[in-house]
């Protein structure tokens, strides 16, 4: 069985979809479509009968369904009937900052209160599909370096127990220089976006996908009036 991502192209890459309840790493430099590839995802599960939820850690929601709803997803028919949600945990992040200067002195961490909140939610409202946008907040609560990997990994290890289908978006500018959480993702996906000569570049590529037969290579993508699209043609 195969999970449809909903964006064209891109699951004929990986043997038509991404192999259900696993964690997966979407990751590229600012501008590259890692929301937009998050929000079909959960739009595609939407139309198949299956709820989806969109953390984020970030920004507002509603500045995201706002922009998100200028392409032809019917996104906000979704989030009306509760297909899709969209909960905010930045304040969450802002309180627990505020609040505490030593993790330790209160025997857990920010990213065990933020799965502790998305774990209730999946359960509660039977989601099938998350979208927890962006994993550097969660690096940001967690002290030192060491003391971050240790929570990234506790952390990856509590979402892959949830049993839904879930990607992480990833702030990255620096496409080469891998951390913890994609070592620890089942699979990893980079969105590039880059000047060639004097145009502009789009494409995907699929670094890591466990269980699935798959090459390295960049394809050609761009995004449209519909979304994401890919294309066979190598970058």
């Amino acid at each position: 069985m195969r999970i449809r991502t909903g964006i064209s192209g891109f699951d004929d890459l990986i043997q038509g979809g991404l192999v259900p309840n696993r964690v997966y790493i979407v990751a590229g430099p600012p501008g590259s479509g890692k929301s937009t590839f998050g929000v079909q995802f959960l739009i595609q599960g939407a139309r198949e009968g299956e709820r989806g939820l969109f953390v984020s850690l970030t920004e507002d929601p509603k500045s995201l369904i706002e922009d998100m709803s200028t392409f032809n997803f019917g996104l906000r028919r979704y989030t009306v009937t509760g297909m899709i949600l969209f909960v905010d945990m930045g304040p969450l992040s802002i309180q627990y900052f505020q609040a505490v200067k030593d993790v330790r002195s209160i025997g857990h961490t920010y990213a065990q209160e933020v799965f502790k909140k998305i774990s209730a939610i999946v359960k509660t409202r039977n989601i099938k599909r998350l979208v927890i946008d962006s994993i550097l907040t969660l690096k940001f609560g967690s002290g030192e370096r060491e003391e971050q990997n240790r929570e990234i990994a506790r952390f990856f290890r509590s979402l892959k127990d949830l049993k839904v289908t879930t990607l992480i978006l990833s702030e990255m500018t620096d496409l080469s220089n891998y951390s913890p959480e994609h070592y620890l993702s089942h699979g990893v996906i980079f969105l590039h976006n880059f000047l060639n000569g004097h145009n502009m570049v789009r494409a995907i590529q699929v670094i890591k996908m466990r269980g699935t037969k798959h090459n390295c290579d960049m394809y050609k993508m761009d995004i449209t009036a519909d979304g994401i699209r890919v294309y066979p043609t190598k970058v």
